[in-house]
């Protein structure tokens, strides 16, 4: 049996990349998400970001999505999108899924690839994601 991680936080910092047609659309996409927890998005980078979160790199910030929950807990990447899907109520447990040994490479994979080609996937992000519905 696979024991589940005991997670904590009453709230979720999304920073992202607001200059980013796909990031943008993402958020578009999450924020209406009904959710266990409030998601707050900042832009990464962004003077407010900085002010929050002094120890964090800006730049990588920009690169990768980045999650912080009220603990100070920051996730990067592929586990700031599982995060994230793990926030809403419609998703919780496809990201538990996600989390799983057997499925971890292939979703770090998939968050890389996309990742590497945002500003291609920018102009199709609303449809990838269902943004709107």
């Amino acid at each position: 049996m696979t024991r589940r991680p005991s997670i904590r936080a009453r709230e979720l910092t999304v920073l992202y990349d607001d200059a980013c047609a796909l990031c943008r659309a993402a958020r578009g996409w999450l924020e209406p998400q009904p959710a266990f927890l409030p998601l707050r998005f900042i832009a990464a980078a962004s003077a407010r970001a900085r002010r929050l979160y002094p120890a964090l790199d800006p730049a990588d910030t920009l690169k990768d999505i980045t999650v912080v929950d009220d603990a100070g807990r920051v996730y990067r990447g592929p586990k700031a999108w599982v995060m994230c899907l793990w926030a809403t109520r419609a998703h919780r447990e496809r990201a538990i899924t996600l989390a799983q040994p057997s499925l971890w490479p292939l979703a770090k994979r998939f968050v890389a690839w996309v990742s590497t080609h945002r500003d291609q996937l920018g102009g199709v992000g609303s449809v990838v994601l269902g943004a709107g519905r």
